[in-house]
């Protein structure tokens, strides 16, 4: 045995004589191998690393566009979520808007306006009549069918009801406009914007500015005010139907609370006129007296 030469036990050495030789010597240099292996790859279809970057670029603008779809859908809903405020036939209702303004709603009247995209557009849709207390803040604006209100911040009521219009301002400044017409009017404290049938936009000064909004106090104050307007507003502040008065064309003058009786507020309108009424299943039906 030689020095240095490791020990195998002797009948291990004889089994792996009986072992036949194994050549293990390479005929193809690493370049040839490579080559060859490249082509075996190619034959079976399997693309190269690059395609593995386009596959994961690919997923990143799937997941990109996911997300833009999202972003996009957020800001829709955002836009056109509606959120609306109804003071019944009967009932006044205080509605707080998201900046903190306050607005009280009149019998038979709706507000809707947009809580999400507020911070964006402080815009508010009114149908009937509204007291609007506006914080300072960007531009306020009160839309309806007749004409816009456009503020930063003030005390005001809306009257909008069909083609009736009148703004009237407590504090501040207000910029009235007519949709017909596009007339507009720059109002300010105790100044009051009416719409007139023409279109336009007529200015006028009130001695008592607190009359035109006396319905928040439950007191309702007419002045030269067609008999019917004045049978609209019982109907609304009582939840009533009161027919038979479409033929009158009385003007009125003069003014009732809210806690006296529907049939108490009734005689006292009916009696200049020498009208009548009568009690009937849902309200009340106006009979000429004369």
């Amino acid at each position: 045995m030689k020095k240095n030469e490791p020990h195998i036990d002797r009948k291990l050495k004889e089994k792996l004589d009986l072992l036949p030789d194994v050549n293990l010597d390479y005929e193809k240099s690493k370049d040839e191998i490579w080559a060859g292996l490249s082509r075996s790859i190619e034959a079976s279809g399997v693309e190269p690393s690059g395609s593995v970057v386009k596959m994961m670029s690919g997923r990143y603008w799937m997941a990109a566009a996911a997300i833009i779809i999202v972003l996009l859908g957020s800001v829709l809903f955002m836009r056109l979520y509606t959120t609306e405020v109804n003071a019944l036939l009967g009932e006044h209702v205080v509605a707080q808007l998201p900046d903190g303004s306050e607005v009280m709603l009149n019998a038979g009247t709706s507000i809707a306006y947009k809580p999400y995209w507020w911070r964006f557009n402080r815009e508010v849709q009114l149908e009937g009549e509204a007291f609007f207390e506006v914080v300072e803040g960007e531009k306020f604006e009160v839309n309806s069918s007749a004409g816009q209100t456009a503020v930063l911040g003030t005390r005001f009521n809306v009257f909008a009801r069909g083609n009736q219009y009148q703004v009237t301002c407590f504090s501040g400044k207000v910029r009235v406009v007519a949709h017909q017409s596009g007339h507009a009017l720059i109002i300010i404290s105790n100044e009051q914007a009416t719409l007139n049938r023409e279109g336009s936009l007529r200015l006028s000064k009130k001695k008592n500015i607190e009359e035109a909004a006396s319905w928040r106090n439950d007191m309702f104050v007419f002045t030269g005010k067609p008999l019917n307007d004045v049978f609209d507003e019982i109907e609304r502040q009582y939840n009533v139907v009161i027919t038979g008065s479409d033929t009158l064309e009385y003007l009125y003058t003069g003014n009732f609370s809210r806690n006296q009786p529907a049939e108490q507020v009734l005689k006292m309108v009916c009696k200049p006129y020498g009208l009548e009424f009568r009690k009937i299943d849902q309200g009340f039906e106006i009979v000429n007296g004369q």
